[in-house]
């Protein structure tokens, strides 16, 4: 038997394994999880069973202030099966964590970082309080084994799932063509690729902006609204851009990708923000194979115990942010 053929039997046997474990992982936490946000998609959800396909948007805009079609629509397949509703968003739980982990797989993540990232503070809201965020993040992940075309398809539909993900479009882009710009600044040399990128990047983003204008308006005046005037949240940035630059093989690929950041956590807020920086900086440092350096282990123990006090709160509030 080949040895790239033992992987793939071995990460098969893995993934079989887990899947109960996966299930009643998510279950039990998302049980007590019936307060905040999630009392609203509780009656969103059981509203949906009864309600016609073409009322189903204006019902989502009603009950959770939700525009973004991709997530509506798949809630109402659970819904329209007559699915408890508990038992629909673990089976999604399943994919969200199946997908992390044959990710970790992939990229040769090890036992350790790949535990830190399954019991990641992130990975529980995400299975928790953040059902249509939960969705575009499923999507981001399976589109991580694609390659080229279907992967930026699957990104730009994730963006659907949930206009958060949008923000992290700049950085994709900078980090993608990260050797081009260099060439840029180092002789004067533009690579149509890039310039054709951008503009698809805009025509995309308008589109967006133009269908969903006043909904983004809406969020972006409600995170502005929110914003601590301390220097907290742009210091938990620098901190992660620090941990990353000393990790990461490409420097400049790495300070590009976090550079669009900065502005958009002093607009939006950390809290979104910081969460879109994590997952970029994982992802690409997941590429590299540097999920294991020493200043990475350090960052992520730090995100799992940080969801010890969120599921605490779970259990005892009814929510994580308590």
């Amino acid at each position: 038997m080949s040895s790239s053929k033992y992987i793939v039997n071995k990460t098969f046997f893995y993934s079989v394994i887990l899947l109960p474990v996966f299930f009643v992982y998510a279950y039990l936490l998302i049980i007590p999880y019936t307060e905040g946000d999630q009392e609203y998609y509780r009656i969103f959800y059981n509203a949906l069973s009864d309600t016609n396909i073409t009322e189903v948007m204006p019902l989502a805009l009603t009950k959770v202030a939700s525009v973004e079609p991709v997530s509506i629509y798949v809630l109402l397949v659970g819904a329209s099966l007559g699915i408890d509703k508990d038992i629909f968003i673990s089976l999604l739980n399943i994919v969200l964590l199946l997908g992390l982990f044959l990710f970790c797989r992939k990229y040769e993540a090890g036992p350790i970082p790949t535990f830190l990232l399954l019991t990641n503070f992130y990975i529980i809201v995400l299975m928790t309080g953040a059902e249509r965020l939960k969705i575009a993040y499923i999507i981001l992940l399976w589109a991580t084994f694609y390659t080229s075309n279907k992967a930026r398809l699957l990104i730009g539909i994730s963006g659907l799932a949930h206009l958060q993900n949008i923000i992290m479009f700049p950085s994709l882009l900078l980090a993608n063509y990260s050797n081009s710009i260099r060439r840029i600044f180092k002789a004067g040399k533009f690579k149509k690729e890039l310039f054709l990128a951008t503009i698809i990047l805009l025509i995309f983003s308008a589109i967006l902006f133009g269908v969903f204008n006043e909904t983004i308006f809406k969020k972006v005046i409600g995170a502005m609204s929110r914003v601590d005037s301390s220097i907290i949240q742009i210091l938990n940035l620098v901190i992660l851009t620090v941990v990353a630059i000393f990790a990461t093989k490409n420097r400049w690929r790495m300070i590009l990708l976090l550079l669009p950041m900065y502005p958009a956590v002093s607009i939006l807020g950390g809290q979104r923000v910081n969460m879109i920086a994590v997952t970029l900086v994982i992802y690409f440092l997941a590429t590299e194979r540097m999920l294991n350096h020493p200043f990475v282990l350090f960052l992520l123990f730090y995100f799992s115990i940080k969801s010890i006090p969120f599921i605490y709160n779970i259990l005892k509030y009814g929510t994580g942010f308590a």
